[in-house]
């Protein structure tokens, strides 16, 4: 995440989290961190708190109405302090459709189905929400600049917002989304509980490898990040977490995204066990996530501490069966298609985890 300069108060528009507090924390002296602290707990304060105005409420009227193969969605930015200089671009799919600036709002005409609507800045996607068959229905989805969300609010709050934004000035054609391919390969931002604690742990087998993917940084540990292998998705990462994954010996491809791609080349032997960690650091302008193969004999004190502290979870197979989430999984695998190819001609960086990194 990259810290913007600072000239005028509202120029200051980072979004602070915990674990970007805690991480800047190892680079800042004690007092330091204490005045940035206080200068976060400021900013989020200065938020404008919106309810519902009956008198606003009737006298709003839609732009327009949607039909029935429709559905229309507002996304509304309330005025806040922190960010109000910077713009955010509106995402529906595959393409920016409007551009929002501080107290602003736009109207968003979907054809009803399948609909991911985030916010992008810079290049970094944030405030995902999933617009699913909602046909002939108007939705209303309010933005917190603070927290980087986008939540749905019942009519009477999103007529209110509407009548105290301005209307967001049209960009003209849509444009592609530079931030669509983050959320084709993270579904579960998108809110769907993938994971839940697994039952027991998987052993490996004459016919097969166990892979441990362990997540234990504690940066933004609460979002999400995926993993996929050239058989499809994988699983889904939070911090304190691991899950596992049964493969056939032989060479597996492993890939994750959020600045950049991290790709991490599995050649694993029947019989054996292996830990891999998923690393989640501040990139430039989002997180960056890394794949990091370890060395089970040697990493095995690091490894027992781990496993004694993190919660064994698995891919809950009701979730992978809801059509909402398959749909979402084939476009992803259909988009990962393009990035094997490139790994395959050497065009993407891996690490590597051989046979000899598993323990038996």
């Amino acid at each position: 995440m990259r810290i913007a300069p600072c000239t005028l108060a509202s120029d200051c528009d980072v979004i602070f989290n915990k674990g970007f507090i805690l991480k800047l924390g190892k680079l800042l002296s004690k007092s330091a961190g204490l005045c940035l602290a206080s200068m976060v707990l400021m900013l989020s304060g200065c938020a404008t708190s919106y309810k519902v105005d009956p008198e606003l409420v009737s006298q709003f009227k839609p732009e327009a109405t949607p039909t029935e193969e429709q559905t229309f969605v507002y996304v509304i930015r309330g005025s806040n302090f922190t960010g109000a200089a910077r713009g955010l671009w509106v995402a529906a799919n595959e393409n920016v459709v409007a551009d929002l600036s501080n107290g602003s709002h736009a109207l968003l005409k979907l054809d009803s189905g399948i609909n991911s609507v985030h916010l992008v800045q810079g290049l970094a996607g944030i405030g995902f929400a999933k617009v699913d068959n909602r046909p002939g229905e108007t939705v209303y989805l309010a933005i917190d600049y603070v927290k980087g969300e986008t939540k749905e609010v019942e009519h009477d709050l999103g007529a209110t917002m509407v009548m105290k934004t301005s209307k967001a000035k049209g960009i003209g054609a849509p444009r592609k989304n530079d931030a669509y391919d983050n959320l084709l390969v993270n579904p579960s931002l998108l809110g769907f509980p993938i994971m839940k604690e697994a039952d027991q742990p998987i052993n490996a087998d004459d016919d097969s490898a166990v892979i441990n993917f362990y997540r234990m940084e504690t940066l933004i540990g609460k979002v999400p990040f995926d993993i996929w292998s050239e058989q499809g998705y994988v699983g889904s990462t939070t911090s304190g977490t691991y899950f596992q994954v049964r493969v056939k010996p032989g060479k597996h491809t492993f890939v994750a995204l959020s600045e950049r791609y991290s790709v991490l080349e599995a050649n694993v032997e029947a019989g054996k066990e292996y830990v891999v960690e998923f690393d989640v650091d501040m990139g430039w302008n989002q997180a960056h996530v890394q794949l990091l193969p370890m060395d089970a004999a040697k990493s095995a004190k690091t490894i027992s501490k781990w496993q004694a502290k993190a919660k064994l979870m698995a891919v809950d197979p009701q979730v992978l069966e809801q059509d909402t989430f398959k749909q979402r999984l084939e476009m992803g695998e259909a988009y990962l298609k393009q990035q094997y190819q490139k790994i395959e001609k050497g065009e993407l960086a891996s690490r590597e985890l051989v046979g000899s990194n598993g323990v038996l």
